[in-house]
């Protein structure tokens, strides 16, 4: 099944350059195969990771036990901001190439989990283009139908991928929102998506939100007790205070 002609317009809008995108399928897919001998059976998560915490490597310990592999897709960030990913208002701006090296140090010891950087078309908030925002449709509920749409359409079937893995979102609207439409759109194509509830603290959720609003506010004793220690001594060494050193 093609994509329709709004998911197309879309991947112009990201990357006008069709051969961008058959070059970095063929790319990830052997990188796939190399790994797993193939890709049937294989599930793909995607993460932020800013940063990456004790919920991201709880997520791929349960994709791990149900799938023959799992390939966890790092999205990158726009170039033109430095590749930043999503970082709010709390100051932690952690590059692409260090939410990459945490998630892989994160994954290591489980044995079937291949770590990628999510290229051109895996994108987040922080990337959309902005001229699906109108009237009629939000921006936020624009963005999150058509990043799935693309995901689901193209860049799984493109993979061979028929399985997802993702976190619940219960307590932000945003990434509910998100969630939601990514669960439509993987019933409209066939994909098994598995969503899994978060980790937690106490009576919380661990997500990298709070983790950058802990660092961001001097609760070490919070960032200490949700991420890896690799991460913390990141975070503690660049942010204390809220501000990069």
């Amino acid at each position: 099944m093609q994509p329709d002609n709004e998911t197309l317009q879309y991947m112009n809008a990201i990357q006008p350059k069709t051969d961008v995108l058959e070059s970095w399928l063929s790319k990830t897919r052997s990188a796939i195969e190399e790994r797993f001998g193939v890709t049937d059976g294989v599930s793909c998560i995607i993460f932020n990771a800013n940063p990456c915490t004790l919920g991201h490597r709880y997520i791929m310990e349960i994709a791990s036990k149900r799938s023959r592999g799992v390939v966890v897709f790092v999205i990158e960030g726009k170039t033109d901001s430095g590749s930043l990913g999503n970082h709010e208002n709390s100051n932690i701006e952690i590059p692409f190439k260090d939410r990459l090296e945490q998630t892989q140090m994160c994954a290591h010891g489980i044995p079937n989990v291949l770590v990628l950087p999510g290229g051109p078309y895996i994108i987040g908030r922080d990337d959309f283009p902005s001229q699906w925002s109108t009237v009629e449709r939000s921006r936020a509920h624009s963005y999150a139908i058509l990043n799935s749409k693309l995901l689901c359409q193209v860049i799984l079937p493109g993979l061979g991928i028929t399985n997802m893995f993702a976190g619940d979102e219960p307590r932000d609207e945003m990434s509910e929102m998100h969630l939601n439409a990514l669960r439509q759109q993987c019933r409209d194509r066939g994909i098994g998506l598995k969503v899994a509830e978060r980790k937690r603290l106490g009576d919380r959720y661990i997500s990298s939100a709070m983790v950058r609003g802990a660092a961001a506010n001097g609760d070490w004793d919070t960032v200490r007790a949700t991420v890896q220690p690799f991460v913390y001594e990141y975070l503690s060494g660049s942010y204390r205070g809220g501000l990069r050193s």
